[in-house]
């Protein structure tokens, strides 16, 4: 007994000495070190602060910026004058691209660049807006919806219908908006038939169904039931 007691002591100081050395190692280590911690620290710290200040006073206000040199592209876009629109008019105002180049990393930039995708596809520049519409990005779930479908729309326009189906699944499935769902679910179904894919069609069309029962006035129980017979009931 009186062994096993000495030996837990022993164990007990071991322990305590091994902690007092690391404790004393740390110690001694960040007194050997102390310039190097406190200055990587200091310089993380002069990051973050040199990165708010970048926000406040470069990024911010170029943002507003891209705004204010939109609002002229827009009005003229609202005019259906979308060339001069996504162009500008040198001197003048600047367009959708110029605004992209200059201001392509900000939010307003951001939003032209999704502007300049809509203007390149209703001009025939399919290629273009796919590209454009691509590297748009937004955190607002309707936005990205429609510019999945748009980049459907324009692949569907340049022949690259298996392309396009699976961004108009993406815009249906990118946001519970019936009127969008909707839209993109029918359009996929529609291509699917086209493309020979009836099980996949008849998918879209049962999940149009089940969610919205008045979904396009009747054509959707009329795409299934075509289906149905089609495949034999089976989705085949």
């Amino acid at each position: 007994m009186a062994k096993a007691r000495k030996k837990q002591e022993y164990t007990t100081e071991k322990v305590l000495d091994s902690l007092n050395e690391t404790a004393y190692k740390a110690e001694n280590f960040f007194e050997r070190h102390s310039k190097i911690i406190i200055g990587v620290l200091g310089a993380l710290a002069l990051v973050a602060i040199g990165y708010f200040v970048y926000l406040k006073t470069v990024l911010e206000p170029k943002s507003e910026k891209a705004f204010t040199e939109m609002v002229q592209a827009d009005e003229f876009f609202k005019q259906d004058s979308v060339l001069l629109a996504l162009k500008g008019s040198p001197g003048s105002f600047q367009g959708y691209e110029q605004i992209v180049d200059e201001y392509g990393s900000t939010k307003g930039g951001n939003i032209a660049r999704y502007k300049a995708g809509i203007a390149y596809y209703q001009l025939g520049d399919y290629a273009s807006a796919v590209s454009m519409l691509e590297k748009f990005s937004s955190d607002d779930e309707i936005l990205t919806a429609q510019k999945n479908g748009m980049i459907g729309n324009a692949l569907v326009e340049s022949k690259k219908e298996k392309e396009a189906l699976s961004y108009y699944v993406k815009a249906a499935e990118g946001t519970n908006v019936e009127a969008i769902q909707t839209l993109y679910y029918t359009k996929a179904g529609k291509l699917a038939i086209q493309l020979g894919q009836n099980a996949d069609a008849q998918k879209y069309f049962q999940i149009l169904a089940d969610n919205y029962p008045n979904a396009g006035n009747g054509e959707v129980e009329k795409f299934l039931e075509r289906l149905k017979y089609a495949t034999g009931g089976n989705g085949k």
